[in-house]
């Protein structure tokens, strides 16, 4: 059995080492705040920049909360199957 959770941690480590290898981040347009003798016209623009931004950067979390998710489900249900797998053993 100490054999069994050995083997666990150590292919839990090792997936670890190996999972994404890169940091995602957002590809959203970053606004520049117009200079303050600007037309409106820019001020208008920067303020819809900004709304877009907002929308760009709510989406990126939720699909990252999301990929979490099911990446914890995932190791829950690998837990699951090797502790199914340990105890019938």
């Amino acid at each position: 059995m100490k054999s069994g959770v050995f083997l666990l941690l150590s292919l839990l480590l090792a997936s670890v080492s190996y999972a994404d290898t890169f940091e995602p981040t957002p590809h959203c347009y970053k606004p520049t705040e117009p200079l303050w003798l600007a037309t409106s016209y820019y001020k208008s623009r920067y303020t819809r920049d900004v709304d877009e931004y907002q929308r760009c950067m709510k989406a990126f979390i939720v699909a990252q909360e999301r990929a979490v998710k099911i990446h914890t489900q995932a190791a829950q249900a690998a837990l699951k199957t090797w502790n199914d797998f340990s105890q019938n053993k």
